[in-house]
Order: structure tokens, then sequence, then C-alpha cells
């Protein structure tokens, strides 16, 4: 027996044309879903105005107040866009244009009155949701999306005249699963045509790092635990010590602070063309042009601003053209604007080749500073024989005595000779400390030396891959020695846990890693379980944005190969078998396709069957009560229908032939060729009482539902 069911909200009111509570409330919790996708990267008050607009709205419905006037409208949208000016400080930017939409959308409920004005409603939900991608393009943000655009849609079926909610769900799946194979094969064979396919993202300096570095400034990159790129090996990884990954070289020191100058200011500093300092292509024109690279890897690059591209050790040849400098640095041709797949090949160690600078460059220091340290390098110098192999051992011996100590919070340094300062005062620093005094006394004695900066380390992943991230940078030195570039990196004498383990590893000034990220999961490495999930989760989201947003035209076109070859392969097996197998293969398959079909069908029937008749007329007088006609108390079924066909129109004869057909279904004993033919005209009578039956006037789907609930 089913039961009863409380009048819900109208969809319409009783004018047939204004919203009434139920869809309005639909529309609402779309808006919730929208904003939620947007919410942790725009500002916090917008979901203040979104309860405030559906606050308004359901004062005005229950009240039956007038809709709101023009002026309040124009108020505000021009409040809204005064207050992302002063937010963002303009609308130069994507954020503030994104905030911009997002607010007109939630506003939009202020003057949506009938049908129309809600379908206008989804559909900027839908454009909304798509801008989302601009943010994040991630597996959870896919997920959430896929959720809003289901709700969205529902929401449009039941506009378009769904019975019930239940009903608009059922819709939505089927036409998200119709979708979903065009869905597949415009993302398996249709071109990527950027930037209409490739989404972009918002403009940021993933790495963190810069392209000048003073004492002190990278220790600051090991509070954030933020992820700048991740790398797979084609063949084995080299060893946790020598995973230096380069981004930047800087040559430049003004006493302070170390700069990188562009191949442009060399060019021009140094009277001599830029093509000596820069190239263009796939392959590297510096170095011995034979040969294999030791290295051969995939990087997932996260969005940058800058177009630095890491390369582990020398770059030697690439996938896609990209601009190859002599100092060993890699840069890409624009920054990125979105994750990107880069296959690298490189040396794995410092360029063997010359800077086109020259020797003297790499030996400039600004006159009358840090007079201490030159002090100190000149004494160390005569103490080694002029010997660099012996100078440079008693610096790095230097360090390694107390009390140097490597820490992640160093002390700060403001005066203008703080490399003195560091060695001679507060002698605790971090790698950019110990690389910039390294490199100046080198300099001092006519050691050709650079600064490198980028990152030393990655997390290795179960599945192998590395996840490299900010608190991974580091600084260390490259000296000219014997006809090539040789790396000199004095924390790997100082702190060896560091190059080895990672910065999580120093134990001085612990209290500063991850200290710009409390709730970071990393803070979990040391429960097993917990940091099995972690790494679980990651493995699962790298394969989303390797294989799903960074599918590109080359895996196309391995795809499209790959089942190119396997068609061909079959053809060429079926042609081997003869043309009577043929025939006996096509034959057998055709009988097992009908099979298949007629066991569908009678799964179907046997399904519905199991209904019964009783549950057809149930769900026929419930969807008659949502139309304002519901059954009186007491009221059997077929003396329900009987009373309503006088006044049913051309729905009128179908309810009395359902009616007779459906007493004997339930109480005659009939033999099973009597009982089909009746259930199959009880099924015919029940559609034309749906198609035929005229609307009452008044009766909104949902209106005045007082007949038996239908359970599915």
């Amino acid at each position: 027996m089913s039961r009863a069911r409380r009048p819900a909200s109208p969809v319409l009111l009783a004018d047939g044309h204004r919203l009434g509570g139920v869809m309005l409330r639909q529309l609402f919790l779309g808006q919730c879903l929208v904003l939620a996708l947007h919410l942790a990267w725009v500002p916090g008050w917008l979901a203040a105005m979104a309860v405030a607009v559906a606050g308004y709205r359901y004062l005005q419905l229950r009240r039956d107040l007038p809709r709101a006037s023009l002026v309040l409208r124009l108020a505000a949208v021009a409040g809204l866009v005064l207050a992302l000016w002063v937010h963002y400080d303009g609308f130069g930017g994507m954020e503030s244009l994104i905030g911009l939409l997002l607010g007109i959308y939630l506003l939009k409920l202020l003057e949506t009155q009938n049908r129309r004005d809600a379908r206008v409603v989804v559909m900027i939900g839908l454009v909304t949701v798509t801008v989302a991608f601009l943010h994040d393009q991630g597996m959870l943000m896919a997920l959430a999306a896929l959720v809003t655009v289901a709700w969205l849609l529902q929401s449009l079926v039941w506009l378009s005249g769904a019975q019930d909610a239940r009903h608009a769900w059922r819709e939505t799946v089927w036409l998200l699963g119709l979708s979903a194979p065009l869905m597949a094969v415009l993302f398996l064979v249709f071109p990527r045509m950027e930037p209409l396919w490739s989404m972009p993202q918002m403009g940021r300096a993933s790495t963190g790092l810069s392209d000048q570095i003073a004492p002190g400034d990278i220790a600051e990159l090991s509070r954030s635990d933020a992820r700048a790129f991740r790398v797979a090996f084609e063949g084995p990884a080299p060893p946790p010590g020598e995973r230096y990954w380069r981004v930047y070289t800087l040559s430049h020191f003004d006493g302070v602070r170390w700069s990188r100058a562009t191949p442009s200011q060399l060019a021009l500093t140094l009277g001599l063309p830029l093509s000596r300092f820069v190239r263009e292509g796939r392959r590297t024109a510096w170095g011995a042009p034979g040969g294999e690279a030791p290295y051969t890897l995939e990087l997932l690059l996260e969005p940058d601003s800058r177009p630095w591209r890491p390369s582990l050790g020398a770059p030697r040849s690439v996938d896609s053209p990209q601009r190859f400098l002599a100092d060993g640095t890699l840069e890409g041709r624009e920054p990125l604007r979105a994750r990107s797949l880069l296959r690298l090949a490189s040396s794995g160690a410092p360029p063997a080749y010359p800077d086109p600078a020259g020797a003297a460059w790499h030996t400039l220091l600004p006159a009358e500073t840090n007079p201490r340290t030159r002090a100190l390098a000149k004494r160390l110098w005569r103490e080694s024989g002029a010997d660099p192999e012996r100078y440079l051992r008693a610096v790095l011996a230097r360090f390694g005595e107390a009390p140097f100590r490597y820490t992640l919070s160093p002390p700060r340094l403001t005066g203008r000779d703080r490399v003195d300062d560091f060695l001679f005062a507060t002698r605790a620093g971090y790698c950019s400390h110990y690389a910039s005094a390294t490199a100046v006394m080198a300099r001092t004695v006519g050691i050709p030396a650079r600064v490198v900066a980028g990152f030393q380390g990655g997390e290795r992943h179960p599945d192998g891959h590395l996840t490299v991230r900010e608190y991974d940078a580091h600084a260390w030195v490259e000296i000219w020695r014997d006809g090539a570039w040789r790396r000199l990196d004095p924390t790997a004498a100082i702190a060896p846990e560091r190059i080895e383990r990672g910065a999580g590893a120093v134990r001085e000034g612990r209290e500063a890693f991850l200290a710009d990220a409390p709730f970071s999961p990393l803070r979990l490495r040391e429960i097993g379980w917990a940091n099995q999930l972690r790494l679980e989760w990651e493995r699962l989201e790298y394969r989303w944005q390797r294989g799903v947003i960074g599918y590109h035209r080359e895996a196309r076109d391995r795809l499209l190969a790959g089942l190119l070859a396997a068609l061909e392969a079959w053809l060429t097996a079926l042609r081997a078998l003869g043309a009577w197998t043929l025939v006996l293969g096509g034959a057998l398959g055709l009988a097992g396709g009908l099979l298949a079909t007629l066991g569908l069908r009678g799964l179907y029937r046997w399904a519905t069957g199991r209904r019964g008749d009783a549950w057809r007329i149930q769900r026929l007088q419930a969807w008659l009560a949502r139309r304002g006609r519901p059954a009186l108390p007491g009221e059997s079924p077929a003396a329900h229908l009987r009373r309503l066909a006088p006044e049913a129109g051309a729905a009128g004869p179908a309810l009395l032939a359902a009616a007779e057909a459906f007493e004997p279904l339930v109480y005659a004993p009939l033999a099973a060729s009597e009982r089909r033919r009746l259930r199959r005209r009880l099924r015919r009578r029940l559609r034309e009482v749906r198609r035929d039956l005229p609307r009452r006037p008044g009766s909104g789907a949902g209106a005045g539902a007082t007949g038996p609930e239908v359970a599915s």
C-alpha cells in the first residue's frame, strides 16, 4: 500500500507562468554548486551575496511581493562592480573578470520570474562551470564539475516539462550517457587547436624561484609545499645526490645579490652577436653533437608566468622547439598557460663547453665590497700554494668547522657586505648563503665561478615518478676547471642529509619547514597509512594530468596508429582464414548478436513484469494527482479512473479502457494468453492517457499532489 505524500511547493505558481518555490530552490542550489567550484579563488563575500539574493526571493515568494525593481537591480550590479574593483584593484586581470561573471550569475536570480529566465540562469551556470577550469584542471575539479553539470541539466529537463525530480534525473542520466560516446570520440581524435581546446590557467610563477637571489631568499621556499613539476624517467633515475635541476644561471654579482644576465644584455655588453648566446630548435647547438644523452625523461610542468624550463644538468634535446642558452639554461618560447608535458634528453651534468661570455666575465666582482671575505680568500689561496683544488677544499673545510651551521631559519642579513656578515658574524645560513660565499671566494682568486639556482632532489613515488616541490629549491656553484664546468655544492659538505633526503631532513630551524602549509598532507608522512593514501592519490592525479590533460597530438597519433595496426592485423588474419571460415564466423556472430538482443529484451520484460500491473496504475494515479486529479479517500484505482473519464476530454475513453483492463488482471483468474493480451492493452491505454489528458488550469507539477507516492 503506497503512502500519501504531502503537498509540495509547486514548480510553477497557479498562473502557470511564474516560477514556484521548488524551481527557485533548484536554481539556487545550482548556483551554490557553481560557486563552490570557484570559492577557493574568488572573494568569500560572493557566497554571502548569493545567500542574500536567495533570501530576498524567498521573502518575495512567501509574501507575494512585486519583482525587484530596476533601481534595486542596477544598484546591486553597481555594488558588485565596485566591490570587485576594490578587491582586485581594477579589472586588468583574469581573476577580476571571472569574479564579475560569477557575480552577475548570482544576481540574475533577482529578475528570474519565468521559464525563459530560469533557462538563461542555467545556461550562464554552464558557462561559469567551464570557466572554473581556468583555476584548476585536476581530477577533483573535473568530478565536481561533472556533478554540477548534471544538476544544471536536470534543472533544464525539469523546466522542459518533466513530471517530477525523479523523472528529470532519469532523463538527465540518459542524456549524459548518450553524450559520453561523442565526448570520448572528440577527446581522442579531435585536433587540439590552441587556445580553443587547451584551457589556460591563471598566470603565476609556479617555481617560486626568481632570476636573482640574495643570501636567505631560497630559505623562504622551504615554507611551502607547492608543486613545481613532476618527472618520469625512461630508464633508471639518478640517485638522490645527483638530481640537480637547473633553472637559472646567475653570473652577475653586485655585492649583495646574484642575478641573471640575459642573452641580449650579454650581447650588448660584450659586443657579440646574439646568436652566440641563444639558439632555437629541438637540439642544443653547444657541446658534443653526437652520443646518447645519459637521461631521457618526461616533465609535467606546472603553469608559470615565466618561460623557464628545468633540466637535469645540461639539456641536449627536446620534443618541441625551445630556446637553448649557452650558459646551460633551457627556455620556452613563451610562458606556460596550463600544465604541459615536455620530453627532454639531458646530460645530468654541468655544461662541458665554455661560456661565450668568457672567463673574465665570470671572475668579475664589484670593487670595495665584502673586504673581509676578500682578505680571507687571499690568505687561503696563499696557504694552499695557489693550487685551485687545494684552495677549494680549504674553503669547503672551513664551512664544515664550528660555529658554521646549516639552518632553515637563517638570520636576516640587511647590510651592504652580506657575505662578510655571514662569514664573520652570523655563520648560520641556507644553501644560498654558502653558494654565494663560495662563488665570491672563487672569483676573488681568479677562478671563474657562477651560481646556479634550481631544485635538488624530489620525492619518489611507488610508480617511479618524482615530484619536485618548492621546498626542494636549491642553489649551488659551478666553477670552470679543465675545460668544463664542474659542480661544487657546499651544502653537500655541510649538510649531506639535505642532499640525500631533502629539506625536511634538516634539523636546524625545522620549525620553518612547511610553515606556510599548516594543513599540508606532507605533514603526515610519518604515519604509514596516511602517507600511503597521500601517495596513492598523487599517483592517480599524476596519471590524470599526464593522460587526460596532457593528451596531445603525439598521443592521439600513437593511438590512431595502434588502432589502424590492430585493424590491419585483424583483416590479415581474416583473409588467412579463407572464405568459408569467414562465412561461418559471420553467421555465428549474427546468431550471437541475435541471442544477446533477445536475452536483453527478455530481461527487460522480466524486470518490468515483476513490478506488476498495480504498480503501473499507482504510477498513473500519482501522475494524475500531480495534475490536480487525486483519488478520493477510500476510492479504488478503477473507480478513480472511471470518475475522471467524463471530464478528461480526449483521454476519457483511454481511462475507461484502462479501468476495464485493470480489474480482471488483478481479480480474475486468467489464462496466460488472455493475461498477456490485457496487459498489452493496459500499457497502450496508459500511454494514451498521458498523451491526451489536458492540463487542468492552475495545476503545476507538484500542485495538489495528494495521491499515492510511487516508489521506483
